[in-house]
């Protein structure tokens, strides 16, 4: 089955509308059309206007962010006098998708208007018969107990599904939001961590993480994320804690469970210490 939650969770398509909105600013009959559909294991996502389209010349640019054709770079008046642009739409459009093992592709016919398409890869909800058999001999690490903090139920979902059934067989607790994490790690013994990075009310990933660590220098915390400002300091964390590493979110079943067992095998639970509640 499709996984749509990529698509309503980001905000890249959000920037392409507006672009296509401020390329029908003078066009006398604007259309905007919205297209969703599955091909070739991939979810995608079509916009077409029949815009100001963008020139053959130009059409190897856009994704540098430097790079403009609205406001004062409006050299063939293309758009209304109001439309700016802010040089950095298409490069961080282009910078999520990829983040998202996606594929960007644009269509454009100057003076007739632009398609844009989005393509993801599907993230099935449970490992395949062949990545069972796969990951049953390659794999080491079986029936732990592990904590799932996960606010996106769908996610979650999947995660837990994957991580309880054979061959992993793995106890796991969810916990959907950093109070209830901390909660939950305090009055239970875990092998390992899996974590989100945005989570809703007042403690997110990092303040879970610290958390833990104070409690607990070792145990192996499994980070999920594609927000940009944590794959930036994620990779000083790393360097400074070897019982961390991160995904980018949505990843891969099989990938998922390759970090978590990799992660499991630098460190014994009987070396663990003691929760500093004494669990």
């Amino acid at each position: 089955p499709c996984n749509f939650n990529c698509l309503q969770q980001c905000c890249y398509p959000v920037n392409e509308y507006q672009n296509s909105i401020h390329a029908t600013s003078k066009t006398a009959d604007p259309k905007l059309s919205i297209k969703t559909y599955c091909a070739d294991n991939r979810i995608c996502l079509e916009i077409e206007d029949n815009g100001c389209g963008i020139p053959d010349e130009n059409l190897s640019d856009i994704y540098n962010p430097s790079f403009t054709l609205k406001g004062s770079k409006d050299n063939k008046q293309s758009y209304a006098p109001e439309i700016k642009g802010t040089c950095y739409g298409m490069s961080n459009v282009k910078k999520y998708v990829e983040l998202h093992n996606g594929k960007i592709a644009v269509e454009s016919t100057f003076g007739e208007g632009t398609k844009i398409t989005l393509r993801f890869p599907v993230f099935k909800k449970e490992l395949t018969v062949k990545e069972k058999e796969t990951v049953g001999r390659e794999l080491k690490h079986f029936k732990k107990s592990i904590l799932l903090v996960e606010d996106e139920i769908s996610i979650a979902d999947i995660q837990y599904r994957v991580l309880t059934q054979h061959p992993f067989r793995h106890k796991v607790d969810m916990a959907p939001n950093g109070n209830e994490a901390m909660d939950l790690f305090d009055t239970n013994d875990y092998d390992l961590v899996s974590l989100d990075y945005i989570l809703p009310g007042n403690k997110n990933g990092m303040d879970v993480y610290h958390y833990i660590r104070e409690k607990n220098k070792i145990i192996p915390i499994l980070f999920i994320s594609g927000n940009i400002e944590f794959l930036e300091s994620i990779k000083a964390l790393k360097q400074k804690d070897g019982h961390v590493d991160h995904l980018s979110k949505p990843c891969q079943n099989k990938d998922y469970v390759a970090a978590l067992d990799h992660l499991l095998d630098g460190v014994s639970k009987v070396n663990y210490p003691p929760h500093a509640s004494g669990h």
